[in-house]
């Protein structure tokens, strides 16, 4: 569960989602995030035993996921890892809370708003647009697709599968669900286990 706090009396927002077993939440507070990832990789290698030679690469990867999030906004992290022979392939699902684009937060109003374009070819960017319904939310606007992401850095870029959820709040506001990966040859794959794990979003107390 998550509760991301505002500078409003009203604003904090509480959430839940459900997780596969495999992923790390993790601490995005900088004074805490990087002890915690240490003890939390630590306490994986132990269960799982192919992580172990990976443990310094996965610590620098999971510092560097939390570190994205705060500075992009988010409050709340979780990320996978997958150790494929000498590499490992990971991803990451954020949960913020953002103004609504011209003050209008209906579903239709927010799908409007998104972006989408056509591949040009098999190696371009591409997103669609559309609109879900999540099962203990209601309707929610959606951009999904291989999309260049600019890095905090501002000169470089890298190509990732992404999936962006929007759900209306009742103060006018949009809870942000965003998960993304950089492995681009597994795009169908990861889309359906991002649009799983973004189904199991619940807002607590609503």
């Amino acid at each position: 569960m998550g509760r991301i706090p505002d500078a409003t009396p009203a604003a904090p927002v509480a959430f839940a989602l459900q997780l596969p077993a495999d992923w790390f939440e993790l601490d995005v507070k900088p004074r805490t995030r990087d002890a915690m990832i240490r003890l939390l990789v630590d306490d994986r290698v132990k269960l799982q035993a192919e992580l172990r030679e990976h443990r310094g690469e996965l610590v620098k990867l999971l510092r560097r996921q939390a570190r994205d999030a705060w500075d992009a906004g988010a409050k709340y992290c979780a990320c996978f890892v997958i150790a494929v022979g000498e590499s490992i392939i990971p991803g990451s699902i954020t949960v913020s809370v953002i103004p609504s684009p011209h003050g209008r937060a209906t579903v239709d109003a927010v799908a409007e708003n998104l972006t989408s374009h056509e591949a040009e070819d098999d190696d371009s960017t591409w997103s669609r647009r559309s609109l879900v319904t999540l099962p203990d939310v209601g309707r929610a606007a959606r951009r999904e697709g291989v999309i260049d992401v600019p890095l905090p850095d501002g000169r470089q870029v890298v190509r990732t599968v992404v999936m962006q959820t929007f759900v209306p709040l009742t103060d006018g506001r949009l809870l942000l669900v965003a998960a993304a990966s950089p492995a681009l040859d597994l795009v169908d794959p990861l889309l359906e286990l991002f649009d799983a794990v973004t189904a199991t979003l619940t807002l607590v107390g609503s």
